[in-house]
């Protein structure tokens, strides 16, 4: 299946131009024109690789990346005319995988989008701990080979635990992560914790998520 890569771009005509040569190029492509619409398709779609215009008409593309990137590590080639060095700095640690300035020639874009995705592959492999083998780019958790029924949310919790073991998350965190600034109710990551521990539980796979008092939770 070819990879999915949404543009976000304000300029009508490049964000045609790019996208016509992505589809030429074999890629599934969606393309929108705010920040605001950005946010709301990666909301509801999984994309392999957001390229992403800084110059937005309603949220500053620093932003919109910080967005994507809060919930789960996100793919992201930045496209701006800022070529100071202050701004390449600013949106790599906004969550950028690369950076490309405008003016820019189609066929390094396309050799970029390559290369990103290449590497995008090398991050999605299968985590495997224990009994657990979990599928980032499936979304799929199996324990002892059979899949465990795990809601989105719980996925991305149990993902993002594995992901960095042993490193203790606070529900703030978790929150932060899961739901991108639009809090739930106040135990809901406690609902996601005892669920997960339960169908854990049921698959054979104890004591895998710890409480560190006042603290969070963690897997060792």
């Amino acid at each position: 299946m070819s990879a999915r890569i949404l543009v976000v771009e304000d300029d009508l005509k490049l964000a045609q131009l790019l996208s016509s040569e992505l589809r030429q190029a074999r890629y599934q492509v969606v393309a929108v024109h705010t920040g605001a619409d950005a946010l709301a398709q990666a909301e509801n779609e999984r994309f392999d690789l957001v390229i992403l215009d800084l110059n937005l008409p309603d949220i500053d593309g620093l932003e919109v990346a910080q967005w994507l990137t809060r919930a789960a590590p996100a793919n992201i080639l930045m496209l701006t005319a800022r070529s100071d060095v202050k701004s390449r700095v600013e949106g790599l640690y906004a969550g950028a995988s690369d950076y490309l300035t405008k003016p820019f020639s189609v066929p390094e874009l396309l050799a970029r989008v390559h290369v990103r995705l290449r590497s995008r592959q090398a991050d999605l492999q299968v985590i495997e701990h224990g009994a657990l083998s979990l599928d980032p780019q499936s979304g799929a958790c199996y324990a002892s080979g059979e899949l465990l029924p795990l809601t989105a949310q719980e996925f991305k919790v149990l993902l993002l635990l594995l992901e960095q073991r042993g490193r203790i998350f606070s529900k703030e965190t978790l929150e932060e992560r899961l739901y991108q600034g639009d809090l739930p109710g106040s135990n809901t990551i406690e609902v996601f914790i005892s669920n997960l521990r339960k169908k854990l539980a049921a698959a054979g796979v104890e004591g895998l998520i710890s409480t560190v008092r006042g603290l969070g939770y963690v897997v060792r």
